[in-house]
């Protein structure tokens, strides 16, 4: 929300532990020391405490980061009040969780895999977060899967972080062995100004923040209601931030901290350590930390000053070379230029001295006097060019004492210069030799002049040596700086060669190094290898051996099984024998009473025949002896 107005590429105060965050201060840093220390000794357990929101969590994710690829590592999180069943939790951190397994089951699968781990040469890892919530017997157990070791090598290690609550649970009487074993304990104090002041800085500038956006009061004030806790100073700054972006305002200053704290975080349940800090007068602390105060401006303009100075030198450098050389190639223009000119005014001189003399032959009596004659002296080629000379020697003095001043266009500078010079020679020979002294009547005027003519060929002769010798000397110097440049370019090449010679000497010595070197780790790894392999050989002996002995034990228990299974077999047919003899009995013995109930039966159907025969023939007698003339008959009598 407040990102782009502030100019951050993410929000820098998140509530998640963000090891990309993490803010050494120098108690972080020892805590982060200690479990790498206690991590590259095999310590068998580390415990680190602090208060909630004092970075331990985050102190675990940069430990995580920092570990090497040969550590299995196992986290639980999740150590609730109701937390039970250790070696349940430890086997699922290790992703090695299996249903319906029995805890001497689940015993033998967490040995093994410890086990083949150090066969591996790796190293395993169980970090416990929140262990403050561990109950005793928990702890207990937990010290008891630690007993699982090789001779020399601990094959589990274990991380404990929580509140303080688990110091004092580790004082338990009942814990006093687990106490023993602790090797790393450290606890995690909250943050001082200075470094509450850093901590904040180093997250605004990680997120991405160009400018100063807290001002010193304002992280003053945070510190005083967060109390130094990391979570607290992330709680405040990140709501300060909203209210700052609410109200546009591009700095946080302590004004809009108490506002945000009195009327957000009133009668909040936020642990605000001391609300009524607005109060009270930190003046003498203000100015101190003012002194202090990691800006954020300051750094970045340092760095951008000198990180802008390299740039603008680097960029300099080709210009300054292009403006050089661009200089040379004017200066070679001008200079063939002038020559022409010197050329076109020397024969120009010269046709102009030759009708000088003609009119002195003609006009005998007008003579020329020293001024008149100084004149055409002055306008001679010579004095130009040995101005051109002079510039010219001038520049070779100042590039001479460059690094370059034997390049390539020197040489060129120094056959331009011989050129100019030889052009100048020819130019003054021709002009003394077309040259003749005008003839004057007076002979005063003529002796003077002559005087004056004699003087100035001498001077001009001395000069056109003095060029002769200057012309020697630059045509020598040219061949000395052509062979000193033919030379440094031969002893370049032989520097070159010579480097190349060296470094491929330097590259094999440090192959052959690298070579014994990887031989020796090699044969260090190979002999660690062995020493683990044999050490690994030893632990597979002894689990074979107890696992024959659970195989022993095993067959016992099932031959015993098997015979009491038998026995119940037996006892089962007996039963069922017994069962079906019954059966039979009751069978037999319902047969005999059906028999005998078909006897009765058949008896009593007898008999019912045999009376209603008897009640019959009674009938009918009682039917012949009822009329009149029965007493007449015998069987009614």
């Amino acid at each position: 929300m407040y990102e782009a107005f502030y100019g951050f590429k993410e929000k820098p105060f998140s509530m998640l532990p963000d090891p990309g965050f993490l803010y050494l201060s120098k108690k972080h840093q020892a805590a982060l020391t200690l479990l790498e220390y206690g991590l590259l000794n095999q310590v068998g357990f580390c415990v680190i405490s602090g208060e909630p929101g004092a970075g331990k969590t985050t102190i675990l994710r940069a430990l995580l980061e920092r570990v090497g690829e040969d550590t299995t590592i196992g986290l639980i999180t999740n150590t609730h009040q109701s937390f039970g069943g250790l070696l349940d939790w430890v086997l699922s951190a290790f992703d090695l969780h299996r249903p319906n397994l029995t805890h001497v089951e689940m015993h033998q699968v967490f040995m093994e895999f410890l086990i083949e781990e150090y066969g591996k040469g790796r190293t395993v890892l169980l970090i416990v977060d929140e262990a403050q919530n561990m109950k005793a017997d928990a702890l207990e157990e937990l010290r008891m899967l630690s007993n699982i070791n090789s001779e020399k090598d601990q094959l589990m290690q274990v991380v404990l972080a929580g509140q303080p609550a688990l110091k004092e649970t580790l004082k338990l009487p009942d814990l006093m062995q687990f106490a023993q074993r602790v090797a790393v304990d450290y606890h995690l104090d909250s943050l001082n100004l200075e470094e509450t002041c850093g901590y904040i800085q180093h997250r605004l500038k990680t997120a991405g923040a160009q400018r100063d956006i807290f001002t010193p009061a304002a992280c003053q004030r945070i510190f005083n209601y967060s109390g130094g806790t990391p979570r607290l100073i992330n709680l405040l700054c990140e709501t300060v931030l909203v209210y700052g972006f609410a109200d546009q305002q591009e700095m946080i200053d302590v004004d809009l901290v108490d506002e945000m704290v009195l009327e957000r975080m009133k009668d909040s349940v936020v642990p605000i350590v001391n609300r009524d800090v607005a109060l009270q007068d930190n003046s003498e602390a203000s100015k101190e930390l003012e002194k202090n105060f990691p800006w954020i401006a300051s750094s970045e303009e340092d760095a951008g000053s000198t990180a802008h100075s390299d740039s603008a030198a680097q960029a300099a450098e080709p210009d300054a070379t292009r403006q050089i050389l661009e200089q040379h190639v004017k200066a070679d223009t001008v200079e063939a230029n002038d020559l022409d000119e010197g050329l076109q005014s020397a024969k120009t001189e010269d046709n102009s001295k030759q009708a000088v003399a003609a009119v002195a032959q003609d006009q005998p009596d007008k003579g020329k006097t020293d001024e008149e004659i100084k004149p055409q002296v002055a306008r001679s080629p010579l004095a130009s060019v040995e101005k051109a000379i002079a510039s010219d020697e001038a520049e070779i003095a100042v590039e001479d004492t460059d690094k370059a001043g034997t390049t390539r266009k020197q040489l060129i500078k120094y056959g331009v210069i011989a050129v100019i010079i030889g052009a100048a020679m020819i130019v003054f020979a021709m002009t003394l030799q077309g040259y003749e002294p005008p003839v004057a009547s007076d002979t005063t005027n003529d002796a003077a002049a002559e005087a004056a003519l004699k003087l100035q060929k001498e001077q001009d002769e001395k000069k056109l040596r003095e060029l002769q010798i200057e012309a020697e000397t630059l045509k020598r110097e040219r061949d000395a700086a052509i062979a000193k440049a033919e030379a440094e370019r031969l002893a370049n090449e032989q520097a070159e060669k010579l480097a190349e010679k060296q470094a491929a000497e330097a590259a094999a010595i440090a192959a052959k190094a690298a070579a014994e070197k990887t031989r020796a780790e090699e044969l260090k790894r190979l002999e660690a290898a062995k020493k683990r392999e044999r050490e690994a050989k030893k632990a597979e002996a002894k689990a074979r051996e107890a696992a024959q002995r659970a195989k022993l034990e095993a067959a016992r228990l099932e031959e015993q099984k098997r015979l009491m299974q038998m026995r119940l077999e037996e006892e089962r047919k007996m039963k069922q024998l017994q069962e079906a003899r019954r059966l039979e009995l009751e069978r037999q013995e319902a047969e005999r009473l059906r028999r005998l109930a078909v006897e009765e039966q058949a008896k009593l159907e007898a008999v019912e025949a045999a009376a209603a025969k008897e009640a019959e023939e009674a009938s009918k007698k009682s039917a012949d002896c009822s009329g009149p003339t029965a007493r007449f008959k015998s069987n009614c009598r």
